[in-house]
């Protein structure tokens, strides 16, 4: 049909062109939020150093934020406004709060304008915390038991994995533990104990004692974490504990 295709045209390029003016309008827009935040964040990063350094609540405060967001913004009024943001009010935090308007390029169900809001929350440097990883020699966690005459360095040290043995009491004197040293009668379940070659006595892999009762102090390890400084005469574990 002769006409058909200018027919065509004339309905869809106002449509096609319509999409891509909204399409770039939006781009602008997003663009136009990513300097904002930018701008947001160096002023609530500045502002917090700037707090640690001067402890001045009068110096940092909203006026001062405003001045400095106009600058990097490039606006000389309050386009973007902080109204209704917290300076160092609670527990040292800054709490910037962006509000602005954007004019829309056409009117949308009588919306001439949209506003938006953005947020940068932070807290005012006021010094440095010490960590765990920032520990001295002397405060270094180590491992120690009840009764241990060592100290380990390392929560899973074989020495503290005890593997308990039932064994019988004629055969202790040929057993060697892990150390090669012999077997020791416990001085806490057998004193004043009267044993028998039949007797059933356990002992440890790595400990240097017999015991004739599992319930035995001496086999229950527990392990506590503290630090090196508070170890007293204990030395190092020769597995773990260099």
């Amino acid at each position: 049909m002769r006409g058909s295709l200018t027919v065509e045209a004339s309905l869809v390029l106002p449509v096609f062109l319509f999409a891509m003016i909204l399409l770039s309008y939006l781009a602008v827009l997003v663009k136009s939020q990513d300097e904002i935040q930018w701008a947001l964040t160096r002023v609530a990063r500045e502002a917090s150093a700037e707090y640690g350094v001067s402890g001045n609540k009068v110096l940092v405060n909203r006026l001062y934020c405003q001045k400095k967001l106009n600058d990097y913004l490039g606006t000389g009024g309050n386009a973007v406004s902080l109204a209704g943001s917290e300076i160092v009010k609670k527990n040292d935090e800054i709490d910037l709060i962006a509000t602005y308007r954007v004019k829309l390029p056409f009117r949308l169900l009588q919306i001439q304008t949209c506003r938006f809001r953005q947020r940068v929350h932070t807290r005012a440097f006021t010094g440095v915390e010490r960590r765990e990883g920032d520990r001295t020699a002397d405060q270094t966690i180590v491992y120690i038991t009840e009764t241990g005459r060592v100290y380990h360095r390392r929560r899973d040290c074989t020495y503290l994995q005890l593997s308990i043995s039932q064994m019988k009491y004629e055969d202790i004197p040929d057993l060697r533990n892990e150390g090669g040293g012999k077997y020791k009668p416990c001085e806490r379940c057998t004193k004043k104990r009267q044993i028998s070659s039949q007797t059933a006595v356990w002992i440890t892999n790595y400990g240097e004692r017999y015991h004739i009762s599992r319930s035995c102090s001496g086999i229950r390890r527990s392990i506590k974490k503290t630090e090196l400084s508070k170890v007293g005469k204990r030395t190092p574990c020769s597995k773990c504990g260099t």
